[in-house]
């Protein structure tokens, strides 16, 4: 996996990516609440969707910007917040892993 600061790309891009996804609205809102959780918490972040398949890859924390290198409090609060969403909504379903020092939030989406 070849991703570092320079392709993060905006958050008004991701955002873009995240409505044009041609997942339901509902879904397609969820998402946008946790772009604006990472944003709010000065993460640097990219994102992938493959039908029901979302990858959110956390990059580094502002403003080190080096990669790897989190916040701790930041990435709480993106954890909390996805963790919430999952309780609320049982069709949700994320893990996350670790991929040369990048965060890999992977969040399955049962879209029946």
């Amino acid at each position: 996996m070849d991703i570092n600061i320079e392709q993060c790309r905006e958050n008004d891009k991701i955002k873009e990516i995240i409505s044009q996804s041609k997942l339901p609205i509902k879904y397609i809102k969820l998402l946008l609440r946790i772009s604006d959780t990472i944003y709010l918490n000065a993460i640097n972040y990219n994102v992938q969707i493959n039908d029901g398949s979302v990858s959110i890859f956390l990059i580094s924390s502002k403003p080190e910007n080096l990669t790897g290198t989190f916040n701790t409090i930041s990435l709480t609060n993106v954890f909390y917040k996805i963790r919430d969403m999952e309780r609320e909504n049982k069709d949700m379903n994320s893990t996350c892993k670790i991929e040369e020092d990048v965060i890999n939030i992977q969040i399955q989406i049962a879209l029946n």
